[in-house]
Order: structure tokens, then sequence, then C-alpha cells
């Protein structure tokens, strides 16, 4: 399925990636010019990112002296196994990878991508080792030999004069926020995407204000591939073909066609029919700590108990913070820092030891990651 060409188009992205997180610059993502050889991109990008590369082709690379000869190994180890490793954004647990077989990849292009079989053209706007980036760039590109165009989430772009006509816009909720904020509008006969988080509420309807003649959000998730589409916010999504429904437990169960065993569903849903759905709520993150199981979502409650906290997201430390807890909290006008301890021992008549966050940090906002997930702090 794959091309050397988009090979090294997913290695870049993962390369350019990396020095986003090292450098904390978004916009070194669009600087290709400053990583265009190996010699200039940084020692521990450089490993991070090889890592990362390894992961996703699955296999070990050998010593190499540029970035196409490192797609050229990735190329042959996908050759030789037929499968990918998409690793999830880590907002409900730690990151996992995720196997996705050739086959799977092209009943994707197939079911996904007829949704948009007759654009004239995918805009794209995520890197392309994400499912959702990987799907319009390469998968319904190939299936439906549609032109995929790569471009940089930027919405101070001249939008109005880049698009036309029967492009399929594949953005996100927080780029479409801003999108919208910028001021910016659709030229006659496009298509506006939103995937990778819940789409707010009433964004439909503006981005139709705006021009667009259809939007369309897709549900899923990393660990399962596309679940769903929707053409209005008011209508359920329609799950698509490839998946069976087991709805008779409390636990709602899917399965795919052509995979062993049944998964429970990302979220709880309520169903308008035997295949319509609304998402709830994701399912309640329960995570390990010192071997006890603890829920995230009870955490959160507790601390949200408080009348100094306006929002909060709790998370399990990374291996080098530790082993428990850590809270982001944003605290309503007129608290700052000065209220935390009132907050510790507020959560300690209420938190057992493992419960209890081991560390604090405040914010004007959510932390968010340039796709409008949840991100680490």
């Amino acid at each position: 399925m794959f091309s050397l060409e988009q090979v090294k188009d997913i290695v870049s992205d993962i390369f350019r990636a990396e020095i986003v997180k090292q450098r904390r610059d978004t916009f070194a993502f669009f600087d290709r010019d400053a990583h265009a050889k190996l010699a200039d991109i940084p020692v521990a990008v450089r490993e991070s990112a090889t890592r990362q590369v390894e992961d996703f082709f699955g296999y070990k690379s050998t010593p190499f002296t540029s970035l196409e000869e490192l797609a050229q190994q990735s190329l042959h180890a996908y050759e030789k196994n037929k499968c990918v490793y998409l690793s999830t954004s880590g907002s409900t647990g730690k990151p996992k990878q995720c196997l996705y077989t050739e086959k799977m990849m092209i009943q994707e292009g197939q079911v996904v991508g007829a949704h948009f079989s007759k654009a004239k053209r995918f805009i794209t706007l995520t890197p392309r080792q994400h499912l959702y980036g990987l799907s319009f760039a390469i998968l319904f590109s190939d299936v439906y030999a549609i032109p995929a165009l790569p471009l940089p989430p930027l919405p101070l772009q001249p939008w109005f004069s880049l698009l036309r006509g029967g492009d399929v816009v594949a953005g996100f909720p927080l780029f479409w926020e801003y999108f919208l904020k910028a001021g910016n509008k659709f030229p006659t006969g496009v298509t506006a995407v939103t995937s990778t988080a819940p789409c707010p509420k009433g964004l439909f309807e503006r981005l139709k204000a705006a021009g667009a003649e259809q939007v369309v959000e897709l549900y899923g998730a990393t660990e399962t591939g596309g679940i769903g589409v929707r053409y209005s916010e008011k209508d359920p999504f329609q799950i698509n073909s490839y998946w069976n429904v087991d709805a008779k437990h409390s636990a709602v169960r899917i399965h795919r066609e052509g995979i062993e065993g049944w998964i429970p569903f990302p979220d709880e849903v309520e169903f308008i029919a035997p295949r319509a759905i609304f998402p709830l709520k994701r399912v309640d993150a329960i995570v390990q700590v010192a071997g006890v199981n603890v829920s995230l979502k009870k955490v959160e409650n507790e601390i949200g108990g408080h009348p100094a906290v306006k929002e909060c997201r709790v998370r399990l430390m990374r291996p080098e913070e530790g082993q428990r807890l850590k809270a982001f909290l944003v605290l309503h006008p007129g608290y700052d820092e000065q209220i935390l301890p009132e907050i510790r021992s507020f959560l300690a008549r209420r938190l057992s030891s493992h419960e209890m966050p081991r560390a604090f940090t405040l914010g004007v906002n959510l932390p968010k990651n340039s796709m409008g997930k949840d991100a680490d702090w």
C-alpha cells in the first residue's frame, strides 16, 4: 500500500513533530529547511524520533546516514510485515501502540473514505503518523485516487484563496474555532471535516454560516479506527459497516470484521437505532497507583468540589516524574497559588493516599495539544 514517497512523508512528519516537542515551538513543524539534513537534527531529537519510526513500522533500524535511508528501511519493514503501529495520544492513560494491518487500512480507506469519494482534493491538517492524518493523506487518497495536499493548520493563512470547490478539508475542533475567530470564509463547494476531539456545540452551523457546503464529523479512536460518521450535530453517528455491535451487556462491545475478539466501546453511548449512537462520555479511566486501582474521574470530581477550582485534569506521572498522580487546576477568578494548601487539606479528607495527587500545576486553561486533545503538562 505505501510507496517510498509516502513512507518518507511519514518519517519526516515524525521527526518534525519531535522537533516541536524539543523546541517547544509549534511553528518548528513547518520549518522544513532547518532540518533538511540529518546532521542538522539534534542528537536527542534524532534518537527519539528514530525510536518512534521504529515503533510505527515495527522493526529495529540499522545505522543510517539520511532520512531517506531510514525511510527505505521502514518501507522494507512494511513490505515484510504488512502492518503499522499507531500510538495513542496518552490523553486517557499511558500511550500504547495499536496494530493496523494492511487489510484494516484498506478497509478504513474504502468504508470511511466512501463518504468523501466525490472529492476533488483532500486538504489534510494533521501529521501522517496519526490515524486521522494517515487516512486523508494516504488511505482515502489511494483508494479513491484523489490527490491529497497536506497544509499547516494555521488559521491566518489566506484560506479563501488556498481552497477551491471540491476540496475536503480534514481539520479538528480547535483549528476550526480559530479559523472562524480569524474571520475566514469558505469558497463555494468546500466540505469541512472535524475529528480527533468532541465537536463543540454550534460548530456545525457556524462552519456552514462561513460558507462550508457540508460539515462532516468523524467519530473514532486510535485504538479502534473510525467508528461512525454524521452530517449534523443534531443527528446520531451512523456506525461504520465493518463493525459488529453487541449492546446486550451493560458495557457495549464492538467487533471489527476480520479481526479476532470483541473490544469495549470507548465511550458510554445512547442507541437511537441498532446502528445509530450518541456518545455520552468517555468510560472512566482506571489507572494503577502503587498496585491499587484508582479512578481518575473520581479524583477529578473531588478536586472540582472545592469552591476555588473551576476545572481540573488528573493523570499518572510520567516515569521520570514519579509513580503517583498529578493534577492541573484552573482556578476561579480571585484565587491564586496561595489556596493550594487549603485544597490539599480539603482533598486529604476525601481521598485515599493512592488517590491524592502528589503534584499540582496551575494555569488559565486546561492543557491541550495542537489537535485540541488533552495534553500532558
